[in-house]
């Protein structure tokens, strides 16, 4: 699904760049220095957050072992953030907020499936929720949700599937960034503003109704506490975007005889 997601991801990328006239070939080192400091990024904040249960049993070699899950999602923006930098330092890519506004629903996209992938690893997982509820998902016998709520031996009872939730959102906010693309060229950096306050508003409720972050009910988790300050930086990039300048028409193109 991660995968999957990287490739749709560049597709779109791809796509928009292309729209906006520019090599989309141009890109194509930035992209694999994003999925590469994006997986380092999530993996390196889930080992720290989660560092006593990952390494509960002394094994070190566990920080490589990706297969097994692991990759928080913030800790991915972060990290593809800190390369888009690095690699804008070295080559310039071009005005840095219209960049952005291309990776926006990129990465929108590469949440949608990396969402899919979280559900189908049986991680993520929600609260319990009503038999009827008809999303309810039921988690199979030797699953992370049905050794949490028995021995797992068992299925899990019925779960909010929060994985779900999390890849809907992502997709339907691929759509609406793709769309926004356009219209709101004329101040770089507001597209990827949009994405930046939306998914932290999306994710802090969602987590509302997550139960995999052991945390008491009316505490805070960490990726809500995460979502204050993408939500203040996407505020940023919205009020400090730059009005772009319209091109100077040609006056020889549009002089006409001065006399009839």
């Amino acid at each position: 699904m991660v995968l999957l997601g990287v490739l749709s991801g560049l597709w779109i990328l791809r796509r928009g760049a292309r729209r906006r006239d520019l090599d989309p070939d141009s890109l194509s080192d930035l992209t694999v220095v994003l999925v590469l400091f994006g997986i380092i990024g999530g993996r390196a904040w889930y080992l720290i957050q989660f560092r006593e249960q990952v390494y509960a049993s002394g094994d070190w070699f566990e920080t490589f072992r990706l297969w097994r899950g692991g990759l928080v999602l913030y800790g991915a923006i972060g990290g593809g953030l800190l390369g888009f930098a690095l690699m804008q330092r070295w080559r310039n890519y071009g005005p840095w907020r219209d960049l952005l506004d291309l990776i926006a629903p990129a990465l929108a996209i590469g949440i949608a499936f990396g969402r899919l992938g979280c559900f189908l690893n049986g991680c993520c997982w929600g609260a319990v929720c009503p038999e009827d509820w008809p999303l309810a998902a039921i988690f199979p016998p030797g699953s992370p949700p049905s050794f949490v709520h028995g021995d797992g031996s068992l299925p899990s009872p019925t779960l909010h599937p929060t994985q779900i939730y999390s890849s809907l959102m992502g997709a339907a906010l691929a759509i609406l960034l793709w769309q926004l693309g356009s219209r709101l060229a004329a101040r770089p950096g507001r597209t990827f503003s949009v994405f930046l306050c939306l998914y932290a508003v999306a994710r802090a409720l969602i987590e509302t109704i997550r139960s995999d972050h052991g945390t008491a009910p009316g505490e805070w988790t960490v990726a809500q506490i995460a979502s204050i300050p993408a939500l203040l930086l996407g505020a940023w990039l919205w009020l400090s975007a730059p009005h772009r300048k319209a091109a100077a028409p040609d006056r020889k193109a549009n002089s006409g005889p001065t006399s009839g």
